[in-house]
């Protein structure tokens, strides 16, 4: 099949933006222009549009009829769906299906009561006040381990409880609204009480919290108990019973990730009435379930957290809320559905190549280093040769042996919690399964996960524009090559860098290049610090990894097009524009997006990621081959002096 043009032809580039002063409207003005957010939607871009298609391809599949050669977890999908769009018979049972919770809370008298209740939600797979799971023992990466940590809030993150100004006393104000008819809903005869001590009660959970920054700090995470000590460090709450019922026998230590916070939450279990916390947890038991249950709770979580926080004036489609409430819960099978229907070989092959490609270029980038010590570059190899690739779907699909669904959404999608908390529960004493999956193949996503040293690419994300095997080579190095090469970077950021070549948090670093390492990466802490969006700053610290691995990444997947173009002799011009310039084109589109400030706001506070535009002009500052390849004169807004730039990797 011939090569299809560049979708990033020179009509849809607004000439009349110089590069150099802003590249990513300079690529995406027109774009975003023509794109207005729908009403259904808090953004709209590159990930969403793909998103859309994959959850419309998704909504064909799952309204047929399960065949008899089709996977039994193919089935579980399809039933999971079948019952979350029966509005009917949802309406019909009311909250019937949740009754037992709100009966349970009724029964909670005293501090002893609301111990067990916490314990009973915990070993049904949902936080109550806290979270608790699964985890990988980041000191020893063979073993699994029982982790613990903050959790409790209705809101997104603490800064939403403590931060003062008008944007934030709105939203206090339009929670606690949301709060209050909630528990008209349930029909609290005192439903304003109700709110206030949700509210309450989250705000002192709040000033316990650490911050988003704070929990990028994976030393001071790792705080580990004996079972036996849990009881000296954090008393009046019954660790033997709660132990017992969650499944945990091991004599192995659990972690605790915030051990203020447990401390003082469980402080706060004697501190507060025991009807507040009735109170706190009946919202919280039925918060998440609310998009399950009938209408007026539906669309009154939806006006909170759509509207109120994300900016969106209707809800999706129903069955993409489904269908994303299926791939999150059953991500294996919808992901096999979606898989054994759309996804190519061909394809899995040809990014198997590019990260090799990749491989190969950052191993070219480490031998240059001028700062790093030959001995620090030997241990930086060897952590790149033991890197692997998870690429499309598991090579293995799960068993959900065990899981049975009925016809009641939410009913279903507790059963589902409680199946997947014990599963994992039983896997506690077997060793690290390292090719496992944490997210759905049909998700247009990818991640690195610095216990396995792996990056995982689903097949959603295998599609233009990140991705098209008929496609422009260059711009498939700067969409799908760059989003690898920030994957791989990722486990040589200021966190990925303190984990060994085997997963285990272990330096392998000499105390003199560490130095050097954390000098430059606090010089692009402080070049993102700089820059602000509505009103405020962006939080250098929290977004540090993602800046790394983004200037990383593209540093790494132009050096390995450029071999490509040396190996093909390939340095074709396409619509005017030669291969280094359309690898910039394809890696500016990738993150094109409009967002809505509500939004924006979340994602600033909350979000590890820098905002979308900085991204790229963020970035790109600090490239010399983006000078190079248009030219950039020393007079344009974001030009930097070559001994100015930033230079990690």
């Amino acid at each position: 099949m011939a090569k299809q043009p560049p979708a990033s032809s020179s009509s849809e580039l607004t000439e009349s933006i110089r590069p150099g002063d802003d590249f990513y409207n300079y690529v995406n003005a027109k774009w975003l222009a023509a794109h207005p957010i729908p009403d259904d939607k808090s953004r709209l871009g590159a990930f969403t549009e793909i998103s859309d298609g994959n959850l419309d391809r998704l909504h064909t599949l799952l309204r047929k009829p399960h065949t008899a050669g089709e996977a039994s977890t193919s089935k579980l999908a399809k039933r999971f769906y079948h019952a979350a769009m029966d509005e009917a018979t949802i309406a019909r049972q009311g909250v019937a299906p949740v009754q037992p919770l709100l009966d349970g809370i009724a029964q909670v008298t005293d501090t002893n009561g609301m111990a067990k209740w916490i314990t009973r939600q915990h070993a049904a797979g949902f936080g109550a006040v806290w979270g608790s799971g699964l985890d990988v023992d980041e000191k020893d990466c063979t073993q699994y381990v029982f982790r613990m940590g903050q959790g409790g809030l209705g809101l997104p993150d603490r800064d939403y409880y403590l931060e003062d100004g008008e944007r934030f006393e709105q939203i206090r104000s339009k929670y606690h609204s949301f709060l209050l008819e909630f528990f008209k809903l349930l029909g609290q005869a005192d439903p304003a009480q109700c709110a206030q001590d949700v509210l309450d009660i989250e705000t002192d959970l709040a000033k316990l919290s650490s911050t988003a920054t704070e929990r990028r700090d994976v030393v001071a995470q790792y705080n580990p108990y004996e079972p036996k000590a849990l009881s000296a460090a954090f008393p009046s709450f019954d660790w033997s019973d709660y132990l017992r019922q969650v499944g945990y026998t091991l004599q192995r230590p659990v972690l605790v990730s915030q051990p203020k916070f447990l401390a003082g939450a469980i402080r706060l279990l004697a501190e507060r009435p025991v009807a507040c916390w009735r109170h706190y947890f009946a919202f919280h038991a039925l918060a998440a379930l609310m998009p399950s249950l009938p209408k007026p709770y539906e669309l009154l979580h939806f006006d909170f957290y759509g509207t109120v926080l994300g900016g969106a004036t209707q809800q999706e489609p129903r069955h993409r809320r489904v269908i994303n409430s299926c791939m999150r819960l059953l991500p294996e099978p919808t992901g096999r559905v979606f898989t054994d229907a759309y996804f190519s070989e061909d394809a899995k092959a040809a990014i198997y190549d590019l990260v090799d490609y990749i491989k190969t270029a950052l191993r070219g980038r480490i031998a240059q280093l001028d700062w790093m010590s030959s001995q620090t570059k030997a241990r930086a190899n060897e952590k790149l040769d033991a890197f692997q690739a998870l690429l499309g779907y598991p090579d293995t699909w799960r068993s959900y042996d065990g899981l049975k669904l009925g016809d009641t959404y939410a009913a279903n999608v507790i059963a589902i919690r409680t199946f997947e908390f014990r599963y994992d529960m039983l896997r506690l004493p077997k060793p690290v399964d390292r090719t496992e999956w944490l997210m759905s193949p049909a998700m247009v996503n990818a991640y690195y996960w610095s216990n396995t040293n792996t990056i995982t690419f689903p097949a959603g994300i295998l599609q233009p524009p990140f991705f098209d095997p008929n496609g422009d080579f260059a711009a498939n190095y700067g969409g799908i090559g760059m989003v690898i090469g920030h994957e791989i970077i990722h486990g040589f950021d200021d966190k990925g860098s303190l984990y060994d070549a085997v997963g285990n948090l272990n330096s392998w670093w000499t105390d003199e290049d560490r130095s050097k390492f954390d000098a430059r990466t606090k010089a692009l802490a402080k070049q993102y610090d700089a820059y602000m969006v509505d009103g405020r700053h962006v939080n250098g610290s929290l977004t540090l990894g993602e800046n790394i691995a983004d200037l990383g990444g593209a540093l790494i997947a132009y050096d390995a097009l450029q071999q490509k173009i040396a190996e093909s002799d390939n340095s074709e011009m396409i619509d005017g524009f030669t291969p280094q310039q359309r690898f910039f084109i394809a890696l500016a589109r990738i993150w094109r997006m409009n967002i809505r400030p509500e939004l924006a706001l979340q994602f600033l506070l909350t979000d590890p990621h820098a905002p979308n535009h900085l991204r790229i002009n963020g970035t790109l500052v600090n490239v010399d081959a983006f000078y190079d390849a248009f030219d950039i004169p020393v007079d344009a807004q974001q030009y930097a002096v070559s001994d100015k730039r930033i230079r990690i990797w």
